[in-house]
């Protein structure tokens, strides 16, 4: 048998689903009128409103609400067209955007109770719920699912070898996708973090597991 080493170049993956950890909600206030003034008030009312929701939840340290941002109501204005292709008067908008985010999900409640308040104000639109681990969390959760990886590229490596007759393997070289001249596959880091339905009675919330996947490429020789 040939004694000379054997390379092995291989992609290995690891994934795994963690219950997420915080919950933030968009928002979005959208007015129009045909004057700026008439656009305008109702938008700052209506944040107003919205503030007047989230202050009593928020608390930076123990939640339920610990964070959330408020955009600037912008202003803006257009001319439509009616069916004769006419011009019409300029039409004025307000919008602007809130992020609301939630510390405390494993009270669900509490934002279907928010959600359901919000859904109530006329002019006032619920974008995206994005459902995320905290930052600690996912950096955490993510070198453990890259050690998955890499052990399952080893596993391959090793029964690679084995096939053809050889029983040690050594690493030579362990990189991100692409890096060893082999196709990417797969995004490094990926989640799955969005659910949100809309009912007859109101919005039932379903929050879903995070997913991370890693992916590594590994070269082994096989002596």
């Amino acid at each position: 048998m040939d004694s000379h080493p054997v390379e092995i170049t291989v992609v290995g993956r690891g994934q795994a689903t963690y219950t997420p950890e915080r919950c933030t909600v968009s928002l979005v206030v959208r007015t129009d009128g045909r004057s700026a003034e008439s656009a305008a008030e109702p938008a700052h009312r209506l944040v107003k409103e919205l503030t007047g929701l989230i202050d009593p939840l928020y608390n930076e340290s123990s939640g339920p609400i610990d964070a959330w941002t408020l955009d600037q109501v912008r202003h803006s204005r257009s001319r439509p067209f009616n069916h004769d292709g006419e011009q019409l008067p300029y039409v004025y908008q307000a919008t602007a955007t809130i992020d609301v985010q939630f510390s405390q999900i494993d009270v669900i409640d509490v934002i279907d109770a928010f959600v359901y308040a919000v859904s109530a104000l006329d002019g006032v639109d619920i974008g995206n719920f994005d459902w995320a681990l905290t930052d600690d969390s996912a950096a955490e959760k993510t070198r453990l699912v890259r050690t998955l990886a890499v052990q399952d590229a080893v596993e391959k490596a090793e029964v690679y070898a084995q096939s053809v007759g050889r029983g040690a393997i050594t690493t030579l070289a362990i990189a991100d996708p692409g890096l060893l001249g082999v196709g990417t596959g797969h995004p490094e880091y990926a989640l799955a973090a969005r659910a949100y339905k809309a009912g007859d009675d109101g919005f039932e919330l379903r929050p879903q597991d995070i997913t991370i996947r890693a992916e590594v490429h590994a070269r082994f020789a096989a002596s």
